[in-house]
């Protein structure tokens, strides 16, 4: 029943997709950044399987998947977020076409950690031409802090202001639920 609704939800949104010039053979290479344990892998499973699986924070540098979704084919690198990793996000972005940086929107205590970890990427050349969907992903929870409020801890508006407001979006998700980054990506295939 699950995958039958999932298969449901997918042919609509491939159908307005292509209603709106967005589907239709295009492809990308996307990115996967943000902190450790802000839905990642998790993510990726979801969009290459349709099914939700915990995993625990990527250990290894990185994790390649092709999937379709919504009449789109990408090819996607999860590199992981933890500390010791970051240093290498910057060696893949002049190979993609699209930067997804998802926050964990129920850890207040890391949100300036994001902030200026995703203020280094868009301080970088190579990224200036490459759109960034910052995904808030857990807003489901009861914990989850507010739009408004994330986006001051992360300093939203300087991103914006650095990086320009046609390149940068901000999208409330819940990976659980399979909610809200639909959004994102027929953002993200606008620029394909």
């Amino acid at each position: 029943m699950a995958s039958a609704l999932v298969n449901f939800w997918n042919s609509m949104w491939e159908s307005l997709l292509s209603s709106l010039g967005l589907g239709g053979g295009k492809e990308g290479t996307l990115l996967l950044l943000g902190l450790d344990n802000a839905g990642k892998t998790t993510l990726l499973h979801r969009l290459r399987t349709g099914d939700v699986k915990h995993f625990p924070p990527t250990d290894r540098p990185y994790q390649s998947d092709k999937f379709s979704f919504q009449g789109l084919t990408f090819q996607a690198w999860d590199v992981g977020g933890h500390e010791a990793v970051r240093h290498i996000w910057e060696d893949y972005v002049c190979e993609c076409s699209a930067v997804l940086f998802l926050v964990d929107a129920t850890d207040a205590d890391r949100m300036e950690e994001a902030g200026f970890e995703l203020d280094a990427l868009v301080g970088e050349k190579l990224v200036e031409d490459i759109p960034i969907a910052i995904l808030f992903n857990k807003c489901d929870l009861p914990e989850a802090i507010s739009s408004k409020d994330i986006c001051q801890r992360m300093n939203y508006d300087e991103l914006v202001e650095n990086h320009g407001a046609d390149k940068i979006s901000a999208f409330r998700i819940s990976v659980l639920r399979g909610e809200g980054y639909q959004q994102a990506f027929r953002w993200v295939a606008s620029f394909l």
